[in-house]
């Protein structure tokens, strides 16, 4: 995928609480700079904290800046991000004016170019579960060692493409984190449209390096020819494949158009040989896969055509035992809640009106251009 491993640690952070009290303590013990990405600030507990936080350490003199999807700024946290420009916050309301049906999805906390979180939360009350609202199932990971710088310069590409001021352009420094470690880290930068994906290309060549047990947690799995094919092959070959997504019933409000091509494609998992279940309750908003013990891809990546089309991602792999024993355990507790369905257990239903207009002109023409 042209991402290369590096040494450092890796530490999964299973769900808001703990994911947040580690975000939160970085950001407070920062001593000279807090660079994020989100694709949105919320206007509750958690990014109003957030926001608290940014400006006390701004007020220290650290380096802050902040980057979020533009489109999603004019529907959450616009008074926040004021806020926080009015402080002296250098806030960036990221768009591509080359690509303007592209979202910035990206979910990346770099502190004091030492360590860095990526994974699918954003800050808002679903993910902290700080409020009284929502708690969404959702994964970050804590990573230190050389790809963090890795992640710096991916930051700063963002920074500088987004920057409608030459003169702003961003220079990360580099060399901030403690180098070695027991995990090795490579980070993945998808901006599409990409004949190559790496996010897709290191899920795929994972899979197919498979001897025993795939673990795969996605808020949306869509079937994607590529991946499909790779689900059919490692069961065929005697790889115990195990997929977990959202039901339509606990699907978040704006994935519900999504909602039948998901069902459609646990009917085709489930009928090549995967054990496949369906969330329930509340929104599982987790991206992780699993490759025998050993193996891990955790990241803001969907398994859906918009990540694959539209959508700006940021994943990370990580070979450890120690950090995949941790999503593994944290995937077993997922399933052991969730229903296990067979091909003959799902069904659909009949699709909405928007839904038949994304499976028409949206997931048969990536089946079609991929088979192609």
């Amino acid at each position: 995928t042209g991402s290369k491993f590096s040494a450092g640690t890796a530490e999964p952070l299973i769900d808001g609480p703990e994911a947040f009290v580690v975000k939160d303590r970085l950001m407070r013990e920062a001593k000279k700079s807090i660079y994020a990405v989100t694709y949105a600030v919320y206007d509750d507990v958690t990014g109003r904290e957030t926001t608290e936080i940014l400006l006390a350490k701004k007020k220290e003199g650290v380096d802050v800046k902040l980057v979020v999807d533009e489109k999603m700024a004019h529907i959450f946290g616009g008074k926040l991000l004021k806020t926080m420009e009015k402080e002296g916050i250098e806030v960036m309301r990221y768009s591509n004016p080359s690509k303007a049906h592209n979202y910035l999805h990206v979910k990346m906390l770099i502190v004091d170019g030492a360590s860095s979180v990526i994974g699918g939360m954003n800050y808002g009350d679903p993910y902290s579960h700080k409020g009284n609202g929502l708690k969404w199932r959702d994964t970050d990971i804590l990573y230190t060692g050389a790809a963090v710088d890795d992640s710096l310069k991916r930051f700063a590409d963002i920074w500088n493409t987004g920057r409608k001021d030459p003169a702003g352009k961003f220079t990360p420094v580099t060399g901030g984190s403690a180098k070695g470690g027991p995990a090795l880290v490579s980070v993945l930068h998808q901006d599409p449209p990409k004949t190559d994906p790496p996010i897709l290309l290191s899920v795929i060549k994972a899979m197919y390096g498979a001897t025993k047990k795939i673990n795969i947690e996605n808020a949306y799995i869509v079937a994607i020819p590529a991946f499909t094919q790779a689900v059919a092959d490692a069961a065929a070959r005697g790889v115990e494949v195990n997929i977990l997504t959202n039901s339509k019933e606990s699907i978040d409000s704006d994935g519900k158009s999504m909602a039948e091509a998901i069902l459609g494609s646990a009917k085709i998992f489930a009928a090549s040989g995967a054990n496949v279940y369906l969330k329930q309750g509340q929104t599982l908003h987790s991206k992780f896969m699993t490759v025998d013990g050993v193996f891990s891809n955790v990241g803001s990546y969907n398994m859906h055509p918009r990540s694959e089309r539209y959508d700006m991602e940021l994943n990370i792999n990580v070979l450890d035992k120690t950090a995949t024993a941790k999503l593994d355990a944290a995937f077993a507790k997922d399933i052991k809640d969730a229903k296990k369905i067979d091909a003959e257990d799902v069904s659909p239903g009949k699709p909405g009106w928007l839904s038949r207009i994304m499976e028409k002109y949206f997931y048969s023409q990536l089946s079609h251009n991929q088979k192609n």
